[in-house]
């Protein structure tokens, strides 16, 4: 794992050391007690405590250890798991799940394809998983669902990782960076994508907005296509029920949703004790481009 790493400083390979990572040029980063490391420069940082706070991570790590989000992860582990069986022949692979929050999508996607039900992976027992998020405290929680995974702090817009030096990118509901997914993938590496479909948490924003209209469809396709070319789409869809009022305030704090509304509309969410909605998600599979243009839309892939 230590030679795809790259040093925030001067960009040279990090190496492992006893306490965490060095560069040739003498840049050192320690390991935390928890076992992630800080790779996010001082001077670099936009606030004291970027990304999520604390409570914004419990909530998210409360709400999810539920399972009502499991339908989605199973869907971006069969994709996933299709992406990379193009790999078998090489035995390997490395995978980065960008914005990985408290690391919940990360870890069961390691388990799913560690799993019996992926016996065409058996040679994929090396792969290599990573972890990055800009938030300290979501990392912090991510290192409680699998130490064996690579979890670092850092930003997706300076992500630590050398030239074309990883499989797959995976991003869930979070920024993308696309000029630098396509720099730190290999040729014709993935980038596997979720975002919010039409009709996502519809209930949830008919309690917010006094108009609502469904989501646009994600501006990736366009941003992405000097880089990717688009693979595979998938819609992930199902209905929703709430029956807890922290479980409702819970899901609040992981959506946008929280920091865009005033306090009244605030107290009529927190009045909740049950929310009917959608789940509606797209999952969307782009291959970066390599000298010869080809891959697009590629056999197994479609959906």
């Amino acid at each position: 794992m230590s030679s795809i790493l790259q040093c925030p400083v001067c960009r040279q390979p990090l190496l492992a050391t006893p306490s965490g990572y060095q560069c040739a040029a003498k840049h050192s980063f320690d390991a935390a007690r928890q076992g992630y490391v800080n790779l996010v420069l001082a001077h670099k940082k936009h606030s004291k405590e970027p990304g999520d706070d604390p409570d914004m991570v419990l909530s998210r790590r409360r709400f999810l250890d539920l399972g009502y989000y499991n339908p989605i992860s199973d869907a971006i582990n069969e994709t996933i798991r299709t992406v990379l069986s193009r790999l078998a022949s090489v035995g390997g692979g490395s995978v980065l799940d960008a914005g990985c929050g408290e690391g919940f999508y990360l870890a069961r996607l390691k388990e799913a394809l560690a799993g019996n039900s992926a016996p065409h992976l058996a040679a994929h027992s090396a792969i290599e998983y990573h972890g990055v998020d800009v938030s300290k405290f979501a990392v912090r929680q991510a290192t409680q669902r699998d130490r064996t995974v690579g979890w670092f702090v850092a930003s997706i817009n300076d992500l630590p990782f050398l030239d074309e030096s990883l499989d797959l990118v995976l991003s869930v509901f979070s920024p993308a960076n696309i000029p630098e997914f396509a720099r730190i993938l290999k040729e014709s590496g993935s980038l596997v994508f979720v975002s919010p479909g039409p009709r996502h948490l519809n209930g949830l924003r008919k309690i917010i907005y006094p108009v609502t209209r469904e989501h646009d469809a994600p501006a990736i396709t366009e941003k992405a296509k000097e880089l990717f070319f688009p693979a595979a789409v998938q819609r992930i869809t199902y209905p929703l029920e709430l029956t807890s009022n922290q479980t409702i305030m819970d899901l609040l704090a992981m959506t946008p949703y929280y920091w865009n509304i005033d306090r009244e509309t605030k107290g009529k969410v927190a009045a909740l004790d049950r929310l009917q909605m959608d789940v509606d998600v797209e999952i969307r599979v782009f291959r970066k481009k390599s000298g010869d243009k080809t891959g697009e839309l590629e056999s197994g892939l479609e959906k």
